[in-house]
C-alpha cells in the first residue's frame, strides 16, 4: 500500500526518497542501470470525478514505496524506481478499471539526470496548466 500524505509535504518526501536513492546506487557502485535503482517516475492525474475513495483504491493497489498526494483534484503519484513504460503500465490498468475518468501526465527520470525535485515538479506543473488544468 503506498503512502498518502499531504500535498504539502509531498516535495519534502520526493526529496528525501530520491537522497535515499542516490546515496544507494553510489554505495553499491553498479555501472549498469536497474530500472529499480536508476528512474524516478512522477504522474499527476486529473480525475473528473475525484473523491477520497479513489485515493484510497489507488493508494492501495501501489507499492508500499509509492506516494500519493492530491491537490485542486490532481492526484499526485511518485513512482521511485519505475520507468516510462512501467509508469504507463499502471495508468493504463486504472483508466481501464475507471473507465477513462482522468487525463495524466506522466514524467520517468532518470536518477542521475534529476537535478532537483523542485525543478521537475514546476515542470509537471507547466505541462498540467498547459492542458489548462488547474494546478
Amino acid at each position: 500500500m503506498a503512502k498518502i500524505i499531504p500535498f504539502e509535504y509531498f516535495e519534502m518526501v520526493l526529496d528525501h526518497s530520491v537522497s535515499n536513492m542516490k546515496r544507494i546506487k553510489k554505495e553499491l557502485r553498479l555501472a549498469e542501470d536497474i530500472a529499480s535503482l536508476d528512474y524516478i517516475g512522477l504522474v499527476i492525474l486529473n480525475i473528473k470525478k475525484y473523491n477520497d475513495d479513489f485515493i484510497r483504491t489507488i493508494g492501495g493497489v501501489l507499492r508500499e514505496s509509492d506516494v500519493v498526494s492530491s491537490k485542486n483534484n490532481l492526484v499526485y503519484l511518485f513512482l521511485p524506481g519505475t520507468d516510462f513504460e512501467g509508469s504507463m503500465n499502471i495508468i493504463s490498468d486504472f483508466k481501464e478499471f475507471y473507465e477513462d475518468t482522468f487525463d495524466y501526465i506522466v514524467s520517468a527520470t532518470l536518477l542521475r539526470d534529476l537535478k532537483s525535485v523542485k525543478d521537475i515538479l514546476s515542470e509537471l506543473d507547466k505541462l498540467a496548466l498547459d492542458k489548462g488544468w488547474q494546478v
